[in-house]
Formats: C-alpha cells, structure tokens, sequence
C-alpha cells in the first residue's frame, strides 16, 4: 500500500496581503471572478485559509484589494488629455482607450465595470480624476458644464455598454460571434440578414464601435453649435433691446 504523502504548506508568516491579491488574481483568470473563493484560493498559494482570513476577514475585503489593484492599472494604461487635441479626438482616444484595456484583461473589466460596490475611496477619487480634464476639455470647447457632462456621459456610457454585452457575448462563448451563428437558426424569411451572415449580428466590432462613436461625435458637434448660435442671438437681443434706451438717453441730455 503507498504510503500517504503529505501535501507541505507555507509556514505562518511567510504570506502577506500582495501575495495573496496576487494569487487571487491567477484564479480569477484560470476560472473567474465568480467562481473565486477563499478556500480555494488558499490551496493554490498553499497555506490554511486562516491564513487568507488573518489579512481579509471576508471575500468583499479581498475584492476590495483586486480593485484597487486594477483601478490602478486602469489609471496608468488612459492616454492623458493633450491641451492641443481637438475634444472630438480627445472623446474617441479615451473611449478607445477603454474598450482596448478592458478587452486585454477581463479580470479587470469584471471589477471595474460591473463589481462597482468594492470600490474603496481612494479608487473612486482616481477613476472620477480622469473625468474631470475630459469634461473641462469639453467647457472650454464650448459645451456648457451641464452639457459637457451630458456629452461625457453619454459617450462613457456606449462605450462601457458595449465592453459589458461583449463580455457577455465571450463569456457564454455565443454562436453570433462566429461562423456558427449561419447555423443557429433558419434565415430564409430573414433574406436581408441572411446576405451579411459573414459578419458578426451582435456584439460590437471595432467597425460598429467607431461608427457609433462618430454619429455620437456629430450629434454633440451640432449641439454645440445650437448652443453657440442660442448665444449670439441673445447678444444680438440684448444690444438691440439696450440701443433706444441709449438714443432716449441722448436726446435727453441734449438741449
């Protein structure tokens, strides 16, 4: 009969919190952040899940930890607002910039994007940092403050929505992100899908990503022109309305 071996674990003292974020990390990615767990984090780094609970008292603390990890990655991989670009290019490299960093690591879109209630103060403050100079890039342009907030948003939200439905889209490993989607179901009442079956009917490729973003871009360049042409008529109506009271005025000093 072989004998039982064993299985040798870390010694106390010889983990500490950046290890175990760490870890927690590589079994987010081998099976997801879902699926994470303390006890199984704590076989793949080899010490008693005490150990883990000694750093983290429970899974949201720990969660709380990946996050700022990946905020901060998040924050150093933007593109900074360059003074010289025009809004229109600053809005679609920050939303490109986006959707490509959250494409590369899932682990990171998972907890920035939908796991919004582990972010800590400190990474709720860095992630509205990068708001700020793409909504004042937006005022100095024109935009009202209020409008250039609409117009951030707006374009924040699409962008965040599509990384989100495609996250989706690969996570369930759906048919209509490939050739297979030719074989989901009979297209022959649907003659005008059917014709464009080589390409992708959900999800956002990069062809409908930067289709969006430009109809996205045109609308709020037409709004701002709205809003630049409401401001020259009310200068317009303000000196019109201002010119009989300075000709009474004249007459009246006149003998």
């Amino acid at each position: 009969m072989a004998e039982a071996r064993t299985r040798q674990r870390r010694q106390r003292g010889s983990i500490n919190a950046d290890d175990i974020v760490a870890g927690a990390f590589e079994v987010a990615r081998q099976v997801s952040l879902d699926q994470l767990s303390m006890p199984t984090l704590a076989e793949h780094l080899d010490v008693g899940v005490t150990s883990l609970y000694w750093y983290f008292r429970k899974k949201d603390d720990l969660l709380n930890a990946m996050t700022d990890i990946a905020v901060d990655k998040y924050v150093r991989e933007m593109p900074a607002v360059s003074p010289d670009e025009p809004w229109q290019m600053t809005l679609r490299n920050n939303c490109s910039a986006q959707r490509r960093i959250h494409r590369e690591d899932e682990i990171l879109s998972d907890l920035i994007l939908i796991r919004t209630s582990t972010y800590s103060r400190d990474a709720t403050r860095r992630v509205f940092e990068e708001v700020e100079p793409i909504v004042q890039k937006l005022v100095d342009a024109g935009f009202t403050p209020d409008n250039a907030l609409l117009a951030w948003k707006s374009v924040s939200v699409y962008t965040s929505g599509s990384i989100i439905q495609d996250r989706i889209l690969r996570r369930s490993d759906a048919p209509v992100l490939d050739e297979r989607q030719r074989r989901m179901t009979d297209w022959s009442t649907m003659p005008l899908l059917a014709s464009m079956l080589d390409r992708p009917l959900a999800g956002t490729t990069d062809e409908a990503f930067e289709f969006t973003m430009d109809r996205l871009i045109c609308g709020l360049e037409a709004l701002l022109a709205e809003q630049q042409d409401g401001k020259a008529k009310g200068a317009r109506s303000t000196r019109r309305a201002a010119q009989p009271a300075r000709r009474t005025n004249s007459k009246t000093a006149s003998p």
